[in-house]
């Protein structure tokens, strides 16, 4: 038995998958089959049931993964006690899909810029999956859009507020915004984004009726489909965002203008709190920056 091992064990857990958890590890689903397997064998128990698919951990395997959980937060907390310098670690990142494109890319390349000897592991996900993922201390502190709710014995630090607008190829039907998400096909995001919910929410109270004709996770791919004349969208544009593709249009909403709050979210009782606390500082630097340019 090996702490590599138990990482293996605790990904495939936490994602429910050891597909997903071999993906987010960088081995192959075979490897991490392996190491449970052997596992297993070194304990004499069975961890997971494979009569179903996808396997499932057993009354013992639930215990085990609590215990395993117990055990790496110690494994980590005597790394960080013997390591020289207090700007030197690893420091798991979770980030909304949305944020990678503005301000966060920009934070991230000044603070490896300053050579703090700090290794970044960068998890994009939607804001549910990522506070849950804060909750089995699988990441250390998630840039994500404030959540509706309070999230217990966790703090948001707001970095932020982000302008959305309507995103549409330059030969979309409509003039101003309400027309233009009308008399469109509608790309909205994931409806289990928090983003999402903002936005829906915010069509509802406006009356504005949209055909949603696909659901899609990565401002990427919103773009990618508004620029081959798809459908239109609402994201975050603007001073934060980078320059969208030639042949796009951006169209803000007006009397209010809509913004979403995006933030750091953290554990109070983070056990990596001064490193996050350069990563906070580069993500102010990059965000009153853009607020300085625009």
């Amino acid at each position: 038995m090996d702490i590599k091992s138990i990482r293996t064990l605790v990904s495939i857990a936490d994602h429910r998958s050891f597909q997903a958890a071999a993906n987010v590890l960088g081995m192959s689903i075979s490897n991490a089959s392996l190491q449970i397997h052997s596992l297993e064998e070194h304990l004499g128990v069975k961890l997971f049931n494979r009569s179903t698919r996808p396997p499932k951990l057993t009354e013992v395997g639930v215990e085990f993964v609590r215990r395993s959980r117990e055990l790496l937060s110690d494994w980590e907390s005597l790394s960080n006690s013997v390591i020289h310098s207090q700007t030197q670690g690893a420091l798991k990142v979770g980030a909304v899909h949305t944020s990678v494109a503005g301000g966060v890319s920009v934070a991230l390349g000044r603070l490896r810029k300053r050579d703090l000897g700090l290794f970044i592991q960068l998890h994009t996900a939607l804001t549910p999956e990522l506070i849950r993922q804060l909750q089995n201390q699988s990441i250390d502190c998630a840039i994500v859009t404030e959540p509706v709710n309070t999230v217990l014995d966790m703090r948001f630090i707001s970095i932020a507020r982000e302008e959305l607008g309507v995103i549409a190829h330059q030969h979309a039907s409509g003039g101003g915004f309400k027309e233009v998400l009308q008399n469109n096909p509608y790309l909205r995001f994931n409806r289990h984004a928090t983003l999402a919910q903002l936005i829906d929410a915010e069509l509802k109270r406006r009356d504005i009726h949209v055909n949603s004709t696909m659901e899609i996770t990565t401002l990427d791919a919103i773009e990618s489909l508004v620029k081959n004349c798809l459908g239109v969208s609402v994201v975050p544009i603007g001073k934060h965002v980078r320059t969208l593709p030639r042949g796009i249009r951006t169209l803000s909403f007006t009397s209010p203008p809509l913004f979403r709050n995006l933030g750091l979210l953290v554990r109070e009782d983070c056990p990596r709190m001064h490193l996050v606390e350069f990563l906070l500082e580069e993500l102010n630097r990059a965000y009153s920056s853009a607020s300085t340019e625009s």
